[in-house]
């Protein structure tokens, strides 16, 4: 079992910098939002169970919103290759990706360029399509980056709270990209960095964010929780995952007493998870993520789903006693839409809260597969060139990766409306 004296004794030899007082961090300016206008319910945990004020049982059905504020470069339409001669780096992930933007133009037009994105990916009509497939949640992935390169980057957030709340969907807030990055991988924003474990500061900076966050949404029920970190595959260890973990928790905990907090595992495996009532966490959720690249049939995915169950069934329910939420996952390659419903009436009836990786995905070569709710079938007819394009040009080459201008997946948004209609 790890506890609290474990997690400090086995992580603090790794980061014993750490371990200290974060008065005098430094501080993000910020203003309590106002309080919501939406009259959906809080939720909390009741056992293995997140539910309503009344106590009725809620599963989290939802959507991950991914390549709105987290650009992951194998989903969007940007060309990633200099050209011959070029000084200028290949193109990896955010900070690759806006760095070139930056140096060939301006700063200024940099953040012209950013905002476009964001006002081109996703809109309040997109968390009405969202609402009308049946979904009952969003988790929206954003970089710690985000709060560093705006005058105002609570503006991307409050939009999505707002039209969450206005169209009764609940948000994850996922932290996707700590700062000094919690892996190698290209999604954490920094491809090759890994320092947030090895770094005290970046930590600190990591709780005083989360502290900033936390009481601006403290009185927004809409927000269902915050996930405090995702995939933290980048620790030495398990026992770091869960240090680090503990610290951003009590963070969050001396400004917001109530919403649910989500603890990932970082693939490390459920059964090294914590024991969430040892802790002293309240309304914590753990999670994990589930995909099965390896798999060579439908089958593969059916029976990597009943492992997870069972897993989950006696490592968290039986032992932890606590609710479980299936943060990310799919079912590439070779799943079915018949598959993934499946998969979603199989979560909704053990109780286990999920959300598919992702709404939308606008390759350059066009795309067939199972990633997007919506999608581009054909070559995308004018690639987004960082390297050549001006300013203009690429804002008026992001019209095509508009909602209303892709291709709806109907055999998953069907498939999904019977799941969710089931429920």
């Amino acid at each position: 079992m790890i506890t609290r004296r474990n997690l400090l004794a086995n992580g603090c030899g790794l980061l014993a910098a750490a371990c200290y007082s974060t008065k005098d961090a430094p501080s993000l300016a910020t203003t309590p939002h106002r309080e919501s206008a939406s009259t959906m319910p809080w939720l909390r945990t009741l056992g293995t169970q997140i539910v309503d004020e009344k106590g009725n049982p809620v599963v989290l059905q939802g959507i991950n919103l991914g390549g709105w504020l987290v650009e992951e470069m194998w989903m969007l339409p940007f060309i990633t290759e200099p050209p011959s001669g070029s000084d200028l780096p290949p193109i990896r992930d955010h900070v690759s990706l806006w760095n070139v933007l930056q140096t060939r133009l301006s700063k200024a037009s940099k953040l012209r360029l950013m905002a476009a994105w964001r006002d081109h990916w996703i809109t309040e009509e997109d968390f009405r399509r969202i609402r009308d497939i049946g979904f009952n949640c969003v988790r929206l992935p954003f970089l710690h980056d985000l709060f560093e390169e705006e005058s105002n980057p609570w503006l991307w957030l409050d939009k999505a709270v707002e039209w969450a709340g206005k169209y009764g969907l609940y948000v994850v807030l996922d932290m996707h990209g700590a700062p000094g990055r919690q892996s190698r991988d290209h999604h954490t924003g920094e491809e090759g960095r890994n320092r947030f474990f090895y770094d005290p500061s970046y930590l600190e900076r990591a709780e005083n964010l989360w502290r900033n966050i936390a009481a601006r949404y403290r009185d927004r029920p809409e927000i269902a929780g915050y996930d405090l970190m995702n995939e933290p595959m980048g620790a030495p260890n398990t026992a770091m995952i869960y240090l680090a973990e503990d610290r951003l928790y009590q963070a969050i905990r001396s400004v917001d007493k109530r919403h649910l907090l989500f603890f990932e595992d970082g693939y490390t495996g459920l059964s090294n998870m914590p024991y969430p009532n040892v802790l002293g966490w309240t309304n914590a959720v753990l999670s994990a993520h589930s995909y099965q690249f390896q798999a060579k049939s439908a089958q593969d995915h059916l029976n990597a789903l009943r492992g997870l169950i069972a897993n989950v069934e006696q490592t968290i329910y039986q032992q932890r006693k606590t609710p479980f939420y299936l943060g990310e996952f799919n079912l590439e390659p070779h799943g079915t839409p018949q598959t993934l419903v499946t998969w979603a009436q199989m979560l909704n009836a053990q109780q286990i809260s999920w959300s598919l990786w992702t709404y939308k995905v606008t390759m350059r070569n066009g795309d067939t597969s199972m990633w997007g709710l919506y999608h581009n079938t054909h070559p995308i007819a004018q690639p987004l060139d960082p390297y050549r394009d001006s300013e203009s040009a690429l804002i008026a080459k992001m019209d095509q990766v508009k909602t209303a201008n892709l291709e709806e997946n109907t055999s998953l948004t069907m498939a999904l409306q019977q799941a969710l209609k089931a429920k």
